[in-house]
């Protein structure tokens, strides 16, 4: 992912009010530190009302606007101060109006990113569509990797037929720190315990 030149690495992430965005700043700014190197943080939040302020504009910009837009300039700046708590690269804030997918996409080619992190919940259903539907046009249309950050909630994904892991399991992995994935009954009858993979902790 990261050039071979002096360039640094450049990141697009998609932020808005809910949880789930906080959650993607988080996994964004976590990524961008873990992977070091030079990296530029590319914070971006999209309004849906294009009549208002067309076209996008750097987060700083003082201009009167509707109080939407405003709220909408706040969020944008919330979310670079806390990225600045967890982030030591540049970060940059862009406010955009306009279809979210298509102002992440073209925001995206206009820097020259080279990774857009985006969010979804992970619902079924309508939640599915609406919520989920930014993010899949993005990983069809952007011009570079995309990631898709959703919650962890292995236990609570009802779509498919999935089996949580059991307690005994979970237990023996923290008290190994993960040394031992499998408690004894899975170990030994579970096919996804019979890996011949070991790591140590």
């Amino acid at each position: 992912m990261t050039p071979a030149t002096d360039e640094p690495t450049v990141y697009l992430v998609a932020v808005d009010a809910s949880a789930a965005g906080a959650h993607v700043l988080e996994v964004a700014c976590g990524l961008a530190s873990a992977l070091g190197g030079a990296a530029e943080l590319h914070l971006v939040h999209v309004v849906a009302d294009p009549s208002e302020m067309p076209g996008r504009r750097e987060a700083s910009d003082q201009e009167l606007a509707p109080p939407y837009l405003r709220e909408a300039q706040r969020l944008v700046e919330r979310s670079t101060a806390e990225a600045a708590k967890r982030f030591g690269g540049r970060i940059a804030g862009h406010l955009a109006t306009g279809e979210a997918w298509r102002e992440i996409v073209q925001m995206a080619s206009d820097i020259g990113v080279d990774l857009v992190i985006v969010g979804t919940s992970g619902r079924t259903g309508l939640a599915r569509f609406a919520l989920g539907s930014v993010a899949e046009q993005v990983v069809r249309h952007a011009g570079c990797p995309v990631l898709v950050v959703r919650p962890r909630d292995h236990q609570g994904n009802a779509s498919v037929p999935v089996e949580p892991p059991c307690e005994d399991c979970l237990a023996i992995r923290k008290q190994t720190r993960r040394a031992t994935l499998w408690c004894e009954r899975h170990g030994v009858h579970h096919e996804r315990g019979s890996s011949a993979t070991s790591f140590r902790p």
